[in-house]
């Protein structure tokens, strides 16, 4: 049973949502009632603050989402992936090689050499969770993850970061523990297991190499850049 499981989680699910995902009139009706309503476009993002992968995700789409009339809806997670997955140190460190691909694609590169263990930054994960979606907090984010994996490497100076919470919010963070367990099960509903993923119009994507896609789908969708 377990290896049919992982089966499922690793190829079946997401081939299943993906094909579900291709009929594309109604979340084009959506997205044009929410216009005409006065409303924005929205696009979650499912991220890790210990993921390499995540913080490319969060600084590339914010590039690409400028312009558009869509909230950035930062949602950060902790506990993610297949459960007792044999390869997950794997995994990680390969993570960090993927880090310095991606990073080189937005002018970047990649100032650690090791893992980050979630726990090192879930203080992070609690905060944002916590906190209202908005301008403020995309700045937060995006500059966090810029710290975090192309300015920094070694220990995690959590005063660093809660400095950084006062210039963007001008007041001190509160964490929510709660909220990030509330992301972590929105994004298991949604779909994906794994980060970073993004949901937009009743699709999603792996975030890391498809933010050209994303693009795409938001003009299909009529959110364009103005």
């Amino acid at each position: 049973m377990s290896k049919l499981r992982d089966r499922a989680e690793r190829e079946i699910g997401p081939r299943l949502i993906v094909a579900a995902s291709t009929v594309t009139a109604p979340a084009r009706a959506a997205a044009a009632a929410r216009r005409v309503s006065g409303r924005s476009g929205r696009l979650e993002l499912y991220f890790g603050f210990d993921d390499p992968a995540s913080a490319f995700a969060v600084l590339d789409l914010k590039r690409r989402l400028e312009g558009r009339k869509v909230i950035f809806d930062l949602l950060p997670v902790i506990e993610r992936g297949i459960e007792d997955d044999p390869a997950l140190e794997r995994k990680r460190v390969y993570a960090i090689t993927d880090g310095r691909r991606l990073g080189r694609r937005i002018g970047l590169t990649l100032s650690r050499s090791e893992p980050i263990d979630p726990q090192q930054t879930a203080f992070l994960a609690s905060w944002v969770a916590a906190a209202p979606r908005g301008a403020a907090l995309t700045r937060f984010c995006a500059e966090a993850c810029r710290r975090l994996w192309f300015e920094s490497d070694g220990p995690i100076n959590q005063g660093r970061y809660e400095q950084l919470w006062r210039e963007c919010f001008g007041s001190a963070p509160v964490a929510d523990i709660a909220a990030v367990r509330a992301n972590e099960k929105q994004m298991t509903n949604r779909g994906p297991y794994e980060t970073p993923a993004a949901w937009i119009g009743g699709r999603w994507f792996f975030a890391q190499d498809r933010s050209a896609q994303i693009a795409d789908w938001l003009d299909e969708l009529g959110w364009v850049v103005k």
